[in-house]
């Protein structure tokens, strides 16, 4: 019974997981289509200046010299010397009145896209709104999922069992829940692994025997790096706690703990399969995930 209860929040657990994370991405992609957006306003507002200048330089000079223009080809002193001349002022006119026509083109082009990051702004408190729900949803679901499998690993230590190993391998973070979400857009990049959410303080195990690492991984906080015996990388991000220093380690072993350091919006590890070394391409983990973690 307590397996069936088990099962049941854990389902429950991973299909808030992939509402959360797809709420996330499409927070995270509005958000790069609006600072992409205001760097287009920002370049067009610089140019608008520079139109406007000329604009303004021009008007200063046509009041300044009025026809006087024409002065310039009829008081020339050879034939070739006035029409060079004219050519010039025709030229000068023409760029002119170019960026006139380019700064009401300009003007109208701001306008619209200032009306269209307006509209974007709104659609990003809701969705912000929507990704604050969702993450209400999904730390109630985890809680819910932890407690019902807490109790089945206690049966299990009872019984004098250890981490399971399925096809060689031991979940990363037992009892986590988790979504397909490998490749989903972050801000300024694509999704490189699976997070897997839990409480905070969580252990993460060793998914093989190995050699492990630790350090900063940029926005993915702290981060713990398992070159494993069977050739590929495991990388763990977001990290609260460090357990022990860089060693060997055997499988199943605990190597740190679950947190939300670096950008985490909510408590979890960020884990990523790297086939190969720790700069090899990432491949979707989420399918080995399916079969260790059950």
């Amino acid at each position: 019974m307590n397996g069936q209860r088990a099962d049941l929040a854990r389902r429950e657990a991973n299909d808030a997981a992939d509402r959360y994370t797809n709420a996330q991405s499409s927070f995270e992609e509005l958000g790069d289509k609006i600072a992409e957006l205001e760097q287009k306003i920002a370049a067009g507002e610089a140019r608008r200046q520079e139109l406007r200048e000329i604009a303004e330089r021009r008007a200063i000079v046509a009041y300044k010299t009025q026809g006087r223009d024409r002065d310039v080809i009829f008081d020339a002193q050879n034939p070739s010397e006035g029409l060079r001349s004219a050519a010039l002022l025709d030229r000068a006119s023409a760029a002119d009145n170019a960026a006139v026509a380019n700064l009401a083109a300009m003007n109208a082009q701001l306008a619209a896209q200032r009306d269209e990051l307006a509209e974007q702004n709104k659609d990003f408190n809701a969705y912000r709104q929507r990704l604050g729900d969702e993450r209400k949803l999904l730390d109630s679901k985890v809680a819910e999922a932890d407690l019902a499998v807490r109790e089945v690993a206690g049966k299990r230590a009872a019984e004098g069992l250890g981490a399971s190993v399925i096809d060689g391998l031991v979940c990363p973070v037992p009892g986590a829940a988790f979504s397909n979400d490998f490749g989903q857009p972050r801000t300024g990049h694509t999704h490189q692994g699976n997070d897997m959410f839990a409480p905070m303080g969580t252990p993460n195990l060793a998914v093989v025997s190995g050699d492990v690492t630790y350090g900063p991984g940029g926005s993915g906080g702290m981060g713990a790096y398992l070159e494993g015996d069977n050739g590929v990388t495991y990388v763990y991000y977001h990290l609260s706690e460090y357990v022990g220093g860089p060693r060997r380690v055997a499988q199943g072993e605990v190597i740190a703990k679950l947190g939300m350091t670096g950008n985490a919006g909510a408590p979890h590890t960020h884990f990523e399969t790297r086939p190969g070394g720790r700069t090899a391409t990432a491949i979707n983990p989420y399918p080995t995930l399916v079969k260790i973690c059950v």
